[in-house]
């Protein structure tokens, strides 16, 4: 509106009379809404010789603003034409007042009308302003767009924490605002470009599902195929405090679905001490550890250094009663190993 009102303000230093016409029809809240000093406000409506006898002879001095809803007629069929050739004519549509609103040059004008949906909210408008830089191409400006969609930094990895902590809690407005925005194509091509992500049709769970499955299948040799960015995602993920519960429920419920617990039955400690993923990891490192100490087919070291291990873990706290109760029955049975208590006699064995 502010813009509005300063681009009429010249005019009317100029002219006394400023034709507006809204050729897509849709600034009639702004024409309603403005407010200038000195200046009537009036709309062409069927009314063209009452007006134009109005503002010439009735008021010669007065300043008026004369707003059309829709396109100027034909010159053939406007009868203000003189008027108008003879004052000013304010040119305007939504994209242009936004771009000047954006300080954004009329070459984005295209992509401001691609995702007219996401620059009708003031307050998107406003979050998207503070989060763009005057060296920004289209790219940048559709991430800081996703961002603002989704609450969060423009960062690709950012805005799919965001998501996933929604998806977790069974909302997906931040997700459905991105696709009413006209921003889903893109969105998902960068998640393609990052994480090597592809599904027709795409969707959220299905990412979530698929990255899962890879970090845990490259981690236990099931796949060699380079996609080291979801394991610098997923641990990363994992381990931010804003958005570990959301990790853990959609890590259990990804687990049900990999059938994660079936496929741990074939791994030895080996391939799982420094894995995290899944808690049903941690639970067969324990089963695995109790084994080993009491069939004594592991070293009471070994054991001792993997509960070690296991300390920096994601599931640590949950089962941290049970590692340290198995660090320090290994600790005890080391020690007891090691305890020399060879007798001369059986006197001085109880003496």
């Amino acid at each position: 509106m502010n813009n509005i009102s300063q681009v009429l303000d010249k005019l009317f230093d100029r002219y006394r009379i400023v034709f507006w016409y809204d050729d897509r029809r849709e600034l009639r809240a702004e024409f309603e809404a403005l407010e200038l000093p000195g200046v009537e406000k009036v709309e062409i409506d069927n009314n063209e010789f009452a007006l134009k006898y109005r503002v010439l002879r009735q008021e010669p001095e007065h300043r008026f603003l004369l707003y059309r809803h829709g396109p100027a007629p034909a010159d053939l069929q406007n009868w203000l034409l003189d008027v108008e050739l003879a004052h000013g004519v304010f040119y305007a549509d939504q994209v242009t007042i936004w771009l000047n609103e954006l300080e954004l040059g009329p070459e984005y004008s295209e992509l401001v009308r691609e995702h007219l949906p996401f620059f009708k909210a003031a307050k998107r408008r406003e979050a998207f302003k503070k989060g763009i830089r005057a060296s920004d191409n289209p790219e940048r400006l559709r991430l800081v767009m996703l961002a603002v969609c989704s609450g969060s930094e423009p960062r690709i990895d950012a805005v799919l924490e965001n998501l996933l902590a929604e998806l977790a809690q069974g909302g997906d407005e931040k997700i459905r605002l991105i696709e009413r925005c006209g921003l889903q194509a893109y969105f998902w091509k960068r998640v393609e470009c990052h994480y090597g992500y592809q599904s027709e049709p795409p969707g959220l769970k299905d990412f979530v599902i698929d990255l899962f499955k890879y970090c845990y299948e490259r981690n236990v040799g099931l796949t060699d195929v380079d996609r080291d960015e979801c394991l610098v995602f997923l641990n990363r993920w994992k381990d931010n405090v804003h958005h570990g519960k959301a990790y853990e429920k959609l890590a259990h419920e990804i687990a049900e679905i990999l059938q994660i617990e079936d496929d741990l039955r074939q791994r030895d400690l080996k391939s799982l001490r420094d894995l995290d993923y899944f808690s049903l990891i941690d639970q067969r490192i324990l089963v695995l550890l109790l084994e080993g100490i009491v069939f004594r087919t592991m070293a009471l070291a070994d054991c001792v250094e993997i509960v070690r291990r296991r300390r920096m873990s994601h599931w640590y706290r949950k089962f941290a009663d049970v590692y340290e109760a198995v660090y320090h029955a290994a600790l005890f049975l080391q020690y007891f190993h090691d305890l020399d208590v060879e007798v001369e006699s059986a006197a001085a064995a109880i003496r």
